[in-house]
């Protein structure tokens, strides 16, 4: 039966009403009317933290016309499988290194995180431009790894120590910038190949990264900081290690949503890591020319734009889970309706991109609101780097796996590959559901 007043149920309510939900973490109310929820400095860290973003993000989003060109120019004669490791390790890094900065983050603040995460994606966009042979890469691309990794944790957490009420929104505009990213950065280096080469072409990416991130550390703050527990005399020598340093603590698991929701994460951020990074590649075995893929690309990342933020204000009304479940079934029936029938049409991809690229936008975005619902905010960049260092580990080998399911670039192998891709986007789903139903059960006119 539908709740009153549409379904809008606070958290704290369920979690009387269905044991189910007693796993859930939630904001007390004495803590949501502490949230500033708007105001200059709110808004400002809202701008540093969409800025930051642009670059963490818009890099991992614009990896595929990196890979695109090395792949046939100075990596041409290295196998595609070799070339794959270079970017897993990358993506790898980029969510590994949260697990460790999670915490510093939850402690420590933005600040330092922000400074040292500027310092090593330049150096590391820099060192990308004068690479040649594929150690080079593998080191600059190892140096830009772990400046993402460094810096995504504090760029999202903070949205969540100023906004509660309008926490969805912020996120969509805030994530939003690594759509931008994600439309700017490879249509400049598309020109810029042609006009001014790799070389310059990635230093302009890297000073234009640099503007960014500067932004960023001057705007993106944190609100609070968490104190640490104390802590008995009788406990190991590594615990008071660990504790007083701010590593993670893997208990956070027991929590049974939080554990769905991770496994939901890994298997749709695992899709999306694959149709970004060889979309451009199954179009160009498809017959179409290198610069109609690069289109193709920023088309997804121009909708995504919208199916970040629209989502997210969303979200704010009818529930994050909910709203994320929706938009996961939306792509779902994108890539089994269109793509994987009829990829070898020029309008159907034109049109899975624009479709697929709105509803993808909420994997990266209604994430952080989610877990944010089911943590306290003192917590948040703990619980964010413990998932984003699971995401990690599919990164690492789910590139490999797939280069190696592609082999020779066949369109019979693109498409067996495409049918993996929505193995795991179904799978996903599932356990966003299951994720969702530990909260309230089977209940759908719930706002969650």
């Amino acid at each position: 039966m539908a709740e009153p007043n549409g379904g809008d149920v606070p958290l704290s309510v369920l979690s009387q009403r269905h044991p189910a939900s007693t796993d859930t973490d939630t904001v007390s109310t004495t803590e949501e009317a502490t949230y500033p929820d708007g105001g200059w400095k709110a808004y400002s860290v809202l701008c540093g933290s969409f800025l930051g973003l642009v670059v963490n993000l818009g890099l991992i989003n614009s990896i595929g016309a990196i890979q695109a060109y090395v792949s046939t120019h100075q990596l041409a004669g290295v196998a595609a499988s070799s070339v794959a490791w270079i970017f897993s390790i990358y993506l790898a890094l980029a969510y590994a290194i949260g697990i460790f900065i999670g915490p510093v983050f939850d402690r420590h603040g933005a600040l330092e995180l922000l400074v040292v995460a500027t310092i090593l994606l330049f150096a590391g966009l820099m060192g990308t431009a004068s690479s040649t042979k594929i150690w080079h890469f593998i080191l600059s691309f190892v140096c830009i790894g772990v400046g993402n990794g460094v810096g995504l944790t504090p760029l999202v957490g903070v949205i969540n120590h100023w906004f509660f009420k309008r926490r969805g929104n912020s996120t969509g505009i805030a994530t939003s910038g690594g759509s931008v990213g994600g439309l700017v950065f490879p249509l400049m280096l598309r020109h810029m190949y042609s006009t001014s080469g790799f070389v310059w072409a990635i230093r302009a990416l890297a000073f234009v990264c640099l503007g960014c991130m500067v932004s960023a550390v001057v705007l993106a703050r944190e609100r609070l900081t968490r104190e640490p527990e104390p802590l008995a005399d009788s406990e190991s020598k590594w615990k008071t290690l660990s504790h007083k340093i701010g590593l993670f603590s893997l208990s956070k698991l027991r929590n049974r949503t939080y554990a769905l929701m991770i496994v939901g994460v890994f298997c749709t951020e695992l899709s999306l890591v694959l149709i970004l990074t060889y979309f451009a590649t199954y179009a160009m075995a498809q017959g179409v020319s290198e610069s109609t893929s690069y289109l193709l690309l920023t088309v997804w990342n121009a909708t995504g734009i919208l199916g970040r933020w629209i989502p997210g204000l969303a979200s704010d009304y009818y529930g994050k889970f909910n709203v994320n479940i929706l938009t996961l079934f939306g792509l779902d029936l994108c890539l089994f309706v269109l793509w994987l029938p009829f990829g070898s049409s020029l309008k159907v991809l034109y049109a899975f991109a624009a479709l697929g690229g709105y509803f993808s936008g909420s994997i990266l975005t209604m994430v952080p609101s989610c877990l944010a619902q089911i943590s306290p905010v003192s917590e948040f960049g703990e619980r964010y780097g413990i998932l984003n260092a699971v995401l990690s580990i599919g990164n690492l080998v789910g590139l490999p796996i797939g280069a190696a399911i592609i082999g020779n670039g066949s369109v019979h192998n693109y498409t067996v590959f495409v049918g993996v891709v929505g193995v795991l986007l179904i799978t996903g789903t599932t356990f966003w559901i299951l994720s969702r139903a530990s909260i309230v059960g089977t209940r759908v006119n719930v706002k969650v």
